[in-house]
């Protein structure tokens, strides 16, 4: 299969040394849930192409990240963003975990309103661990037994899209959940935690894509609103978060587009006129030039991959 066309599970999954014993006991084109240690079991240095969301519930890990050190540990939760660079990693005999592998896309369409708090974390103060205490361990404890009643029930029952829907419904609460965790976390650290001179114009840029309806903007538009060159923005975005500010249009602008498709029933044509594009015939050019599909094969887009023995992961 050509790269452009694989989905980013597909690329993720190609990353492993054998992906085809990694099972995944969820698996579509922007999530995948996993506890085996084969994603994270390649050699030399890699960097997986979407959020990889781990919480560690016994054992230890050790890696290099961006050139930095890091040890994980039970109770702890790992968290690294797309593109993140990872070397050097050991696990004991008796690590394991949970993970969660989410596109950006679509992490942004879960969090909604959320966002800001992700951001912050990841990007802006560069935190990938943090603690969870018995009570928070618990609750995910929880979390996962309805995730996998729900993975049972579509193995059982063949209700593919009822379970599907509410297993994100489920997902959904629990990555917003996860933000509380992260708030907590960063109140208990903000003061203590360096903040970039140009890190308010970053701040507001991703403020105003969170906010605008029509986020299809060139970056000129955003530089103009926060009074500053296209060229200063594009610097301090690259600087905080390792993206360009279009990378950073793009996403915000994709996150939409798959949100409407997935869960509206407006036409091509009103989707197209509500995120701002000129005419259904662009916006379906960049939907496929992004997503590899048009969008009406984006709504109707293939089903999702259960595991046939969903595992317990806590």
């Amino acid at each position: 299969m050509n790269l452009i066309q694989m989905s980013e599970t597909e690329k993720l999954l190609s990353m492993a040394d054998k992906a085809a014993v990694m099972n995944p006991d969820y698996l579509d084109d922007d999530l995948m849930i996993i506890d085996n240690i084969k994603i994270l079991g390649v050699p030399g240095v890699i960097r997986p192409n979407m959020n990889i969301i781990a919480i560690c519930t016994n054992g230890k890990l050790q890696m290099t990240m961006d050139k930095g050190s890091f040890v994980v540990e039970a109770h702890q939760v790992f968290i690294c963003p797309p593109e993140t660079m990872i070397d050097n990693l050991m696990v004991s005999t008796d690590f394991e975990y949970v993970a969660l592998c989410i596109t950006n896309r679509a992490l942004q369409v879960y969090l909604r309103g959320y966002i800001e708090v992700w951001n912050e974390f990841t990007y802006i103060r560069k935190k990938r661990i943090f603690d969870m205490n018995d009570i928070d361990m618990k609750v995910y404890e929880k979390v996962y037994d309805l995730i996998r009643l729900c993975l049972e029930n579509s193995a059982d029952n063949h209700e593919t899209q009822i379970s599907r829907d509410l297993m994100k419904g489920v997902l959904s609460a629990a990555i917003i959940g996860l933000c509380q965790l992260l708030k907590r976390d960063i109140m208990t650290s903000g003061s203590e935690a360096p903040r970039p001179k140009n890190i308010s114009y970053f701040n507001q840029f991703l403020e105003l894509l969170q906010t605008l309806d029509i986020k299809y903007r060139p970056v000129e538009y955003y530089a103009s609103e926060l009074c500053i060159s296209p060229k200063y923005l594009t610097i301090i975005s690259k600087k905080n978060s390792g993206k360009t500010a279009n990378d950073w249009i793009r996403e915000y602008t994709l996150a939409d587009i798959t949100y409407e498709l997935q869960n509206t029933t407006l036409s091509i044509k009103e989707i197209s006129n509500k995120l701002g594009f000129s005419n259904t015939s662009f916006f379906g050019k960049f939907v496929k030039e992004h997503l590899g599909c048009t969008p009406l094969e984006y709504r109707n887009q293939k089903k999702p991959v259960y595991s046939e023995n969903p595992k317990k992961y806590v």
